[in-house]
């Protein structure tokens, strides 16, 4: 077949029913080739319907290649291609500005936490002093917030955190950025995050985080040997989402030796604080004190 080129006044005939087997063809072809075609393959269609006051009757290819083989099919009237190409051209573009045009939205969380549904099908839950803005799945995010995401093999769903890119495929994940500090907890799924030409893969039961240029990915798995108390309870309340004070500074050069393996964070806090003599109460929800016994 000779490579043929689809044009807006190649599209009329084929609206119109005109257009010869091998053009029809190609139109076909070019159609379902690829998801962007089809796309304004039916944009003009939409155009046509506008534009024309000829029905759409979609060749019959093996009839006409029948008549063909006998006889060429000769052209009996001739439509005036240039004005309707024209004016299909017009309303196409209309209409794919309209289809292209971005879908945008913004949730910011001020008193409590907010659950919205996005445009794409995903969920997002923000938390309060936090903002998310939304255009065609990807969000520019400050704070904190939880993802859901709908799966679109061919749109990732992409979290700008701070300096840090999140892209995800279909997941769920919690996210936390700061001026310092960018975290991702990924309960299902995985997602991948990129820092200046590196990254890393964060997949449920991880925690992946970017701090002081780096991106480090952490297990749920702590292996402490001999490690101050001060670092360990900053990697746990990294982990788990809390503020974790001491009552006097100085207990953050205690130090303690200890492997746990996907426990909850009350009992690695219980074995710490009993072994150091300490005590551990929470002062609220997200904020937990540790004193001497």
């Amino acid at each position: 077949m000779a490579n043929i080129q689809i044009t807006d006044e190649l599209l009329s005939k084929y609206f119109a029913g005109e257009a010869l087997p091998e053009e029809a063809m190609a139109i076909d072809d070019w159609k379902n080739s690829h998801a962007d075609n089809a796309s304004l393959f039916h944009a003009s269609w939409d155009a046509w319907q506008m534009t024309s006051a000829h029905p759409y009757i979609k060749p019959d290819l093996q009839a006409i290649w029948q008549q063909t083989n006998a006889k060429r099919p000769q052209k009996i009237r001739v439509l005036p291609w240039a004005a309707a190409a024209a004016a299909l051209l017009t309303a196409v573009v209309l209409i794919w500005l309209q289809q292209r045009k971005p879908v945008t939205m913004t949730i910011a969380a001020t008193q409590q936490t907010v659950t919205q549904t996005l445009p794409d099908g995903s969920v997002a839950k923000v938390t309060p002093g936090s903002t998310i803005s939304y255009t065609n799945r990807t969000i520019q995010l400050k704070g904190n917030g939880d993802f859901d995401v709908k799966s679109d093999p061919e749109k990732p769903f992409i979290v700008q955190a701070g300096p840090v890119q999140i892209t995800v495929l279909g997941t769920a994940f919690h996210v936390e950025e700061s001026d310092s500090l960018v975290i991702v907890q990924v309960s299902s799924g995985k997602v991948r995050m990129d820092k200046a030409g590196k990254d890393i893969t964060v997949a449920a039961g991880q925690m992946g985080y970017y701090k002081a240029g780096a991106l480090v990915l952490e297990n749920y798995h702590f292996t402490f040997d001999n490690n101050s108390l001060g670092s360990i309870l900053e990697r746990l309340s990294m982990a788990y989402h809390k503020k974790i004070v001491l009552q006097d500074p100085a207990m953050a050069d205690l130090r303690i030796s200890s492997v746990f393996e996907n426990k909850p964070l009350d009992y690695m806090l219980e074995v710490i604080t009993s072994t150091l003599n300490l005590k551990y109460s929470y002062r609220n929800r997200d904020e937990i004190y540790i004193e001497e016994e």
